[in-house]
């Protein structure tokens, strides 16, 4: 029930509870007068016929009655007259008694002594009548008595319709103050209220609204000015807290390291542009899942127990350097995690916030630089060797070469000659050996992948795969090792040849990339290199082997059809000349690898 019923209810009990009395009073007033009138009518009747009445009694002439009767002029549908004798006994009727035959014998005595006589009302039949009888007496002498009896239909019938009529009026009165009073509640009450719930709901779900205009000095006035002021402050502090909350998320959004916000649950309910850019991971994957739930790996290289102490207020703060993570979409990466606890200001803790700063790159440099190092000290060393050794050995190996001319072909020569000139060339050959480990070579990938195929195309074509070689021109040389490269090329080439045992098309291409198509390293400027393409059109790698494939001993060729090493080998190869290597596979459609290595300084 609204309040605006509950108040007209509340108004129009008590005003009908009063209108009722009142009606109550009025009736049972109007029916006490109508009463006492016939009463005293009755009254007058009766005396002034008992002195006539009197006078017939005395003469003992009881023929007059009827005279005296019928110059009363009294009407006999409405009054009686009974006369009675001394004993009480009536002897003469009239009117009403006329047909009243079980009329009973009165008592007399009881009013000698009432001058006016009595009065009653009495019912005769089923009719009320009012009656007065009074005692007739002359010289102390009990001559009979006298009753007069007036019937009170017609007065019953009057107070019924004054009733009925006071009635109609009092509901007509009732349904006017119901009208009423329902339409002022509306406007002053159930109106005003009703644009303040709206506002309320709409100030619940956050969305802007007018203010509620109510004029007028009352409560309920007062009451919309108080809301509305409060309502003017709520929504400033909502819109404050709205800019506040998007300036903290642009400062989260706009940190470089990777920011991960965990709820006491460890569900994750924040999730920053970095990690997105990194990982390839997009927030709306990740938000209100279990961190180690979106992410296994974590969990299996051990990052739980710093979370959870985060979580279990064992330890606030956590550092972990050098934390390495296989990623889904970027590989092995090298993370520094910093985690804190995130407390109310009561103490209970309500979550944690984890730091990420992706140092890949950083350790991959600082690795660069060590082997830098000992690639100087190993030049350093075998320019050494060469020097020491060399001059020597070039004086051995001429002395050698000199004896073998002087000794001349007519005549057999020493072995231990030529012993000592292949020895000393092979020598010399280590010692090339040692500086251009130093020194790594320059290498052509074109020129590597050409010979490649040379190796192998005419294998797998009696296996109906054809070759299609798109080699870029004017490739930026690498730095590295061609026989280690070859063979991380070789192997991804025999997984593609086995993935086409009812042929195919195997697909080999080099492109030179700039360094605006390759994210800048940290340390350095963003460097050019050269992407390897190796495709096949065969069976293609099922989703759920996708995350192990470079994983040591992986293989599904079956026991004896293969080690499960080429992959692992070739990751490890190409990542040991600081490049990468990504694939992308569909089932049934082929499998493509594309290889970046950065490109070596150019010649000078």
């Amino acid at each position: 029930m609204s309040l605006g019923a509950k108040l007209t209810l509340w108004l129009l009990i008590p005003l009908l509870g009063v209108l009722m009395a009142l009606a109550t009073l009025t009736m049972r007033r109007e029916h006490n007068t109508h009463y006492q009138q016939a009463s005293a009518e009755v009254e007058r009747i009766a005396n002034t016929l008992a002195i006539p009445v009197t006078e017939a009694l005395q003469r003992k002439n009881p023929a007059d009655l009827s005279e005296i009767v019928k110059r009363s002029g009294l009407e006999p549908a409405r009054f009686g007259l009974a006369v009675y004798d001394p004993a009480g006994n009536p002897f003469f009727t009239w009117g009403l008694f006329a047909a009243n035959r079980s009329l009973r014998r009165e008592d007399l005595r009881p009013v000698l002594d009432l001058p006016r006589g009595l009065g009653r009302q009495e019912e005769m039949g089923d009719a009320p009548v009012q009656s007065q009888i009074i005692g007739l007496s002359a010289g102390g002498t009990l001559l009979g008595g006298i009753k007069v009896t007036m019937s009170l239909q017609e007065i019953q019938a009057i107070l019924a319709r004054e009733r009925n009529a006071f009635l109609g009026t009092l509901a007509a009165i009732t349904l006017i103050l119901i009208i009423l009073i329902s339409v002022l509640i509306h406007r002053t009450v159930s109106q005003p209220l009703g644009q303040l719930t709206e506002r309320i709901s709409a100030l619940a779900s956050g969305k802007p609204v007018e203010d509620v205009a109510i004029t007028g000095q009352d409560e309920v006035a007062r009451l919309s000015q108080a809301f509305n002021a409060l309502g003017r402050s709520l929504e400033e502090t909502r819109r404050r807290l709205v800019e506040e909350a998007e300036q903290a998320g642009n400062v989260i959004q706009s940190i470089t390291d990777g920011i991960i916000g965990l709820d006491a649950a460890c569900r994750i309910r924040t999730w920053n542009r970095a990690m997105t850019d990194r990982y390839g991971v997009s927030e709306s994957e990740v938000l209100g899942r279990n961190l180690f739930e979106a992410f296994p790996a974590l969990e299996e290289e051990g990052l739980r127990s710093a979370v959870d102490g985060l979580l279990s207020g064992a330890q606030p703060t956590f550092l972990l350097r050098n934390f390495e993570h296989e990623t889904r979409n970027r590989g092995r990466v090298v993370l520094n995690f910093r985690g804190s606890s995130v407390r109310r200001a009561t103490g209970v803790i309500d979550g944690a916030v984890l730091a990420v700063e992706d140092v890949t790159d950083r350790v991959s440099l600082a690795q660069e630089v060590q082997q830098a190092e000992k690639l100087a000290v190993v030049g350093q060393l075998t320019a050494g060797i060469a020097h020491q050794i060399g001059t020597p050995l070039n004086v051995i190996s001429g002395s050698a070469e000199y004896l073998m001319m002087e000794w001349g072909d007519d005549k057999p020569r020493p072995q231990e000659l030529d012993i000592i000139i292949a020895q000393t060339d092979r020598i010399t050959k280590l010692i090339q050996q040692l500086l251009n480990f130093a020194r790594p070579a320059r290498i052509d990938l074109s020129e590597l992948l050409q010979g490649l195929l040379t190796l192998i195309e005419h294998q797998i074509s009696k296996d109906g795969i054809g070759v299609k070689a798109e080699f870029g021109t004017a490739l930026p040389p690498i730095l590295g090792d061609a026989n280690q490269l070859e063979q991380a090329f070789l192997n991804i080439v025999i997984n593609a040849w086995h993935a086409m045992p009812g042929g195919g098309r195997l697909t080999l291409a080099t492109r030179a990339v700039p360094a605006t198509e390759r994210h800048r390293r940290v340390g350095r400027a963003s460097q050019p290199g050269v992407e390897v393409v190796i495709a096949d059109t065969g069976m293609g790698i099922d989703p759920e082997h996708m995350p192990k494939i470079f994983d040591p001993f992986f293989s599904t060729k079956g026991v004896g059809k293969g080690t499960g090493l080429g992959l692992a080998i070739s990751r490890r190869i190409i990542e040991d000349h600081h490049g990468s290597i990504d694939v992308d596979s569909a089932v049934g459609r082929g499998t493509t690898f594309s290889i970046w290595l950065p490109a070596g300084r150019s010649k000078t």
